[in-house]
């Protein structure tokens, strides 16, 4: 019979990480307890990494991780070439603190994927960060491309009224 030795709390194990990253569906609130902010510097590696899965579950995971760094890892994904990377940091945001937040859906707002910018309406409406990111959200509502996220913009700007 295997001795099953308990971990110190705050201990890491990278390869447990990425055993969790692997699953299909993801317990993301339980995974920031588990891993926690030693997670972080892995999380950044995997957000910058080539493997696309792995850097998207790892920005949803780092949104879910209130600590301090956390917030660097969504900035860096809110840049990141892929939309599904983008639409993680824009999603993660509405974790943050609004003050947090802001520099992500900043970054986000001014994207041309329509659903990195619809996430980034959602989670900066969530955070009551209209007045803050306005200008931004008055560009999308007059020249966005897409109706539907035209029309989603003009609706945050009208409830602001």
């Amino acid at each position: 019979m295997a001795k099953r030795t308990t971990k110190p709390s705050g201990s890491f194990d990278a390869q447990e990480l990425l055993a969790f990253l692997r699953l299909d569906e993801l317990d993301y609130p339980a995974g920031a307890q588990q891993f926690g902010k030693d997670a972080l510097p892995l999380l950044a590696d995997l957000v910058a990494g080539a493997d696309e899965n792995l850097a998207i579950k790892a920005a949803y995971l780092a949104g879910y991780i209130n600590e301090e760094g956390s917030a660097d890892i969504l900035e860096k994904a809110a840049e990141k070439g892929s939309a599904p990377v983008r639409i993680a940091a824009a999603y993660g945001a509405k974790m943050k603190k609004p003050e947090v937040a802001e520099a992500i859906l900043s970054k986000s707002l001014d994207d041309i994927d329509p659903s990195v910018v619809k996430f980034a309406l959602r989670s900066a409406s969530s955070l009551k960060l209209e007045k803050n990111l306005k200008p931004k959200i008055d560009k999308i509502a007059k020249s966005f491309q897409e109706n539907d996220i035209l029309e989603e913009a003009k609706s945050i700007l009208k409830k602001m009224k």
